[in-house]
C-alpha cells in the first residue's frame, strides 16, 4: 500500500463515477456497462500484475469470489422477491448480467483497499463504521443512475429516487464486515483470499434478506 497505488484507486473510481453518470444522462444502454467494467477490470489486474502489488491482488481475488457468490443475492433480488429488474436481451449467468462479477470485484475492491487504509490509520472499528457509511452511499449511487442508464431498475418496493431503502441497507451491511475480512486476506498467501471471499459473498446474501425483512 502507497501513495501511487492510492491514487491509482481514487483515479480509475472517478473515472467510473463519470461514466456512470454520462451513461445515465444518456441513457446510454447495456454496452456502457460493459465497457467500463471489463475495461476497469482489465486495467486493475494488469496494474496488479505489472507492479506486482499483493494487496491488490489479494483483494481482486476476494472480490472476484465474493462477486461470484452475489449472483445468490441477485437471484434472491431478482426472483425470490421480484424487485430487481435487469433489460431483455442481457447475456445472462442464472439470473444475473454476466458482467455482474467483474463489478462486485472491482466495487469490493475499492471499498476494500479503503478499509485497510483506514484500519491501519484508525483502527479496524471505526473503519467498519466508516466504511459501512461509505458503502450505505457509494453502491446505491449506482442504483439511481442504473435506471436512467438502462442498465438495470427496481419495482415493487420502498425506494428513495430509484435506490430501494432495502439495497442502501444491504449495502451498509455487506461493507461493514469488509475491515475485518480484508484485513485476513493480507494475513495469508494470495490463495487464501478465497476463504474470506467465500465469506463476504454469503454475507452479501444474508444482508439482502436482512435488510428486505426490515425495510421491504
Amino acid at each position: 500500500m502507497n501513495k501511487k497505488t492510492t491514487w491509482f484507486i481514487v483515479i480509475t473510481q472517478t473515472i467510473m463515477v463519470l461514466w456512470s453518470v454520462i451513461s445515465s444522462l444518456t441513457h446510454a444502454g447495456t454496452t456502457s456497462v460493459y465497457i467500463i467494467t471489463l475495461g476497469s477490470f482489465v486495467v486493475y489486474v494488469a496494474y496488479a500484475l505489472y507492479t506486482k502489488n499483493m494487496v491488490l491482488q489479494k483483494l481482486l481475488l476476494f472480490g472476484f469470489v465474493a462477486g461470484v457468490l452475489e449472483l445468490l443475492a441477485d437471484h434472491y433480488s431478482v426472483t425470490t422477491i421480484g424487485t430487481l429488474v435487469y433489460p431483455p436481451g442481457e447475456s445472462m449467468i442464472w439470473t444475473s448480467p454476466s458482467y455482474m462479477p467483474i463489478s462486485w470485484t472491482i466495487a469490493l475492491t475499492q471499498l476494500g483497499y479503503y478499509a485497510l487504509l483506514l484500519t491501519r490509520w484508525k483502527g479496524i472499528w471505526v473503519a467498519a463504521i466508516v466504511i459501512s457509511l461509505s458503502g450505505g452511499l457509494y453502491i446505491p449511487l449506482y442504483e439511481h443512475l442504473a435506471k436512467s442508464a438502462n442498465w438495470w431498475y427496481y419495482k415493487d418496493c420502498s425506494m428513495i429516487f430509484s435506490a430501494p431503502y432495502y439495497i442502501i441497507i444491504c449495502e451498509a451491511l455487506l461493507s461493514a464486515a469488509l475491515p475485518f475480512l480484508v484485513r485476513w486476506t493480507q494475513s495469508k498467501k494470495l490463495a487464501f483470499a478465497i476463504v474470506p471471499g467465500i465469506i463476504q459473498g454469503l454475507w452479501i446474501l444474508l444482508s439482502a434478506i436482512i435488510a428486505y425483512n426490515i425495510a421491504p
